[in-house]
């Protein structure tokens, strides 16, 4: 008989402003539509939540939820956890749940190199049966010293990011902490095609404290509306976080499926994730940015061909229902 997958969620009981939440809560709600019948959700109790918060402080015993307390027949729980602090918050209901019989799988985002000891304390304190790492270097480092794990790269919420055929109004756009390279380029673009360094033409964090477009419709509007998308692996902005885990993110498949070119460098397993040149990469000097960009300005057919592709590729080979699949083949043994 075929496992149920359960999820352990604590959506409900997120603030929704945490950066993380977003994510999180879009990869549940995939996996509850591509699930037919064979994935379920437990919700944690909110009021249960601020009373461990407190009782955490005092140094109290933490009250679990009423759900982990008895035993689940041919069904599998999975935790996604975005890193190491979330597994950790969740540790005693994951251990509640293992103390009566179930089987555990952790669905891991950040393991980062640097800290791959430290989740393997908290992993082996919970004992599950089977781990799901969003980086390949991470599960292969895991899997090398006898852990049941598989690689399930991340994927994105395509119910929120969409196309939504608006116009492409302005040039480059760039997330979060900018990349030094990518941002001279552009500046020097722009210098070199008299347009100016606004907003309308590339938007990008001014100061430390921005949060570019803080509403989530606001954002998917303005990756829509944004021709290049600029994207690159943590492992070059922050090697000593990272350690030589280099793999893709989530922003890479926003920007696809809104139709929008990604421009940057290319996770060590891209080529193994697109089978084709699904990105516009450039030289170490950028002496070729101007050029490649141009190219795709004046064959305006040539951009939107490799758009509608990455568009289809990544629907078909790169959704959260083909992360699922993997998933529910590994708790079936047909992985």
């Amino acid at each position: 008989m075929k496992k149920k997958l359960i999820i352990l969620s604590e959506q409900k009981s997120f603030i929704k402003k945490s950066s993380s939440a977003p994510q999180v809560d879009g990869q549940e709600r995939a996996f509850l539509k591509c699930g037919n019948g064979d994935v379920d959700i437990r919700y944690k109790n909110i009021v249960l939540k601020n009373l461990n918060r407190v009782n955490r402080k005092l140094h109290l015993p933490l009250i679990c939820d009423g759900f982990t307390k008895k035993k689940y027949e041919n069904a599998v729980f999975i935790f996604i956890s975005v890193n190491l602090n979330y597994l950790e918050d969740n540790l005693y209901l994951l251990k509640e749940l293992k103390r009566h019989g179930n089987e555990i799988a952790l669905y891991n985002y950040d393991c980062w190199e640097p800290e791959f000891e430290d989740w393997r304390k908290v992993i082996d304190e919970i004992g599950p049966e089977y781990l799901f790492f969003a980086y390949k270097l991470t599960n292969e480092y895991y899997r090398s010293l006898g852990y049941n794990s598989y690689w399930a790269p991340l994927s994105a919420d395509y119910e929120v990011f969409n196309d939504r055929k608006l116009p492409k109004t302005r040039m480059f756009m760039q997330m979060g902490r900018f990349n030094d390279e990518m941002h001279r380029n552009i500046l020097s673009y722009l210098k070199n095609h008299d347009l100016e360094d606004n907003r309308e033409n590339y938007a990008y964090r001014r100061n430390r404290d921005e949060t570019l477009f803080p509403d989530y419709d606001e954002l998917v509007n303005e990756i829509n509306r944004t021709k290049y998308f600029v994207c690159v692996p943590k492992y070059y902005e922050n090697f000593k976080r990272t350690g030589n885990v280099n793999d893709i993110i989530c922003r890479y498949f926003e920007a696809m499926i809104c139709k929008t070119m990604v421009i940057g460098k290319k996770p060590a397993t891209w080529d193994e994730l697109f089978p084709y040149e699904g990105m516009i990469t450039f030289k170490e000097d950028g002496s070729d940015f101007d050029e490649k960009i141009d190219y795709y300005e004046k064959n305006p057919d040539k951009y939107q061909e490799l758009v509608d592709k990455n568009y289809d590729f990544i629907l078909k080979n790169h959704s959260w229902g083909n992360r699922l699949e993997t998933i529910m083949k590994a708790i079936n043994g047909e992985e």
